[in-house]
């Protein structure tokens, strides 16, 4: 789990988390770049987006990794629960996983809070891909601060 105030009310956070342009905009960071971005924001509709490593631009699709295709490391699933503004939560599948197969749910949760917005994310199913678990872990913090920060500037 990961939290991160963000100084701007529930409606304008959660919108940042559904709208394609915004998301396209704050998932655009000093090691990623996401390339495509999709939701269907309804229970049951599907989401997507493709990410890039920064680091491996200049490389040979030869030199990649075997987990990063050459369009970029593509990630999906299907909206479980919508509740705007408080609650967004859907499977999560990566092509990176060492299990393509095994379902990781991610659940946001917003809470309104005095001048702002407490913002919860919780990644599970990954009792079983420790590696993953591990990247995750890293990963999300710096998402929610490029979150924070996109909202935050107005944008």
């Amino acid at each position: 789990m990961t939290e991160i105030f963000i100084a701007a009310p529930p409606k304008r956070v959660f919108k940042a988390l559904v709208d394609r342009e915004q998301a396209l905009k704050w998932g655009d960071g000093p090691r990623f770049t996401m390339t495509e971005w999709e939701m269907d924001a309804r229970v049951g509709g599907k989401w997507s987006f493709v990410s890039k490593d920064r680091s491996n631009k200049d490389r040979s699709n030869k030199d990649r990794s075997n987990k990063e295709s050459a369009s970029g490391l593509e990630h999906h699933g299907k909206i479980l629960k919508l509740e705007p503004p408080r609650l967004l939560e859907y499977t999560w599948y990566a092509s990176w996983h060492s299990n393509q197969l095994q379902e990781t749910v991610v659940r946001w949760d917003l809470s309104a809070v005095s001048s702002g917005t407490q913002v919860k994310v919780t990644h599970s199913g990954l009792a079983q891909m420790p590696a993953e678990r591990k990247g995750y872990a890293g990963g999300w913090p710096g998402l929610l601060a490029a979150i924070k920060e996109f909202v935050e500037s107005g944008n």
